[in-house]
């Protein structure tokens, strides 16, 4: 059985935008991308040298190759996809504005095969076999099979050691903050490390507005390792024995989404070379910077640039 650095299982759509920022509504052509929480993960993991896994259930057609070949081609093992005869695939679009006009996204994602995924649909054994599984929020919003895929996943990741990570991402088109916390919390309570922004921890669970006494409540509920971040003002992170924080860098936004993956895919490559937490964190927000400066959602840097931009000494910190 393969060992993989890392295994993850989510709902990857096919990313549709009109060319640079004209408007949805005008334009004759769309640039495809694909787009996922958790194979962003996967695939900035495997580009960092890991050896990472993604798997969903996705449509038995063109559009379902598509994704598998679009996350394939980053070096992700692909192999535990389950193909779905006659179901279909999430969507979503992307307006880039400029200001004052924002940034605006649609899903059309409902009853996609993805949403599907059931606990039966695990591979087991790979998951036995993993040092580590990551899980999002956005999975669990799906549907309550997919939190049961959640749930069983990380019953079998505690039975077999492998670390088990967990990103809040809360999406407010998905589910309301009550349901949200109410599925979310046994899952967080489960995992090892919780990545969870700032706003979501305070309209969801409760948390103080202020990043190190928001982890430092959530490790209290908790446990394990709480990193809270909040967009240009950085991450903070808190253990049983210890805290770091680190800033964030200055960078020419180009594409805001991703970034949270790439923050946290950094974070966890750090911990699984047994990194010092500060350390990871940098490695994190570094890795974070690189993918708001690129188009798409998947971050297109090498080991070998992020750890050129550590070594320039000033260990990521913010420039104005």
């Amino acid at each position: 059985m393969t060992q993989y650095d890392l295994i993850t299982f989510g709902e990857t759509m096919l990313r549709l935008s009109p060319p640079g920022i004209n408007r949805l509504e005008d334009t004759a052509t769309l640039e495809v991308q694909v787009g996922g929480a958790e194979s962003n993960v996967a695939a900035n993991l495997a580009r960092l040298g890991k050896k990472s896994a993604w798997f969903s259930r996705l449509p038995d057609t063109p559009l379902g190759y598509t994704i598998r070949n679009g996350i394939r081609h980053h070096g992700v093992d692909t192999s535990h996809i389950i193909w779905a005869d006659n179901q279909r695939l999430g969507l979503y679009f992307i307006e880039y504005g400029a200001a004052p006009r924002s940034t605006q996204v649609w899903y059309d994602r409902a009853n996609s095969a993805s949403s599907h995924l059931g606990s039966d649909d695990l591979p087991r054994e790979a998951i036995a076999h993993s040092r580590w599984l990551h899980l999002t929020g956005i999975t669990a919003a799906l549907g309550s099979t997919c939190a049961d895929a959640i749930n069983m996943a990380m019953f079998i990741a505690g039975q077999n050691n492998v670390q088990i990570s967990f990103d809040v991402n809360y999406r407010a088109m998905l589910w309301d903050e009550k349901s949200a916390a109410t599925t979310m919390t046994p899952m967080c309570e489960t995992a090892d490390v919780v990545f969870v922004a700032l706003r979501d921890a305070v309209n969801l669970f409760g948390a103080p507005d202020t990043m190190l006494d928001c982890a430092r409540h959530l490790q209290e509920q908790w446990g394990g390792t709480i990193i809270v971040s909040d967009g240009d003002k950085g991450v903070t992170a808190v253990d049983a024995t210890q805290q770091a924080t680190a800033p964030t860098i200055q960078t020419q936004i180009i594409d805001r989404i991703g970034a949270g993956d790439a923050m946290a895919s950094g974070i966890i490559c750090q911990l699984l070379e047994k990194a010092p937490l500060e350390k990871a964190l940098h490695f994190g927000t570094v890795m974070a910077a690189f993918a708001l400066s690129i188009p798409g959602d998947i971050a297109r840097v090498s080991r070998a640039e992020i750890d050129a931009r550590l070594n320039q000494g000033d260990g990521g910190s913010l420039r104005r």
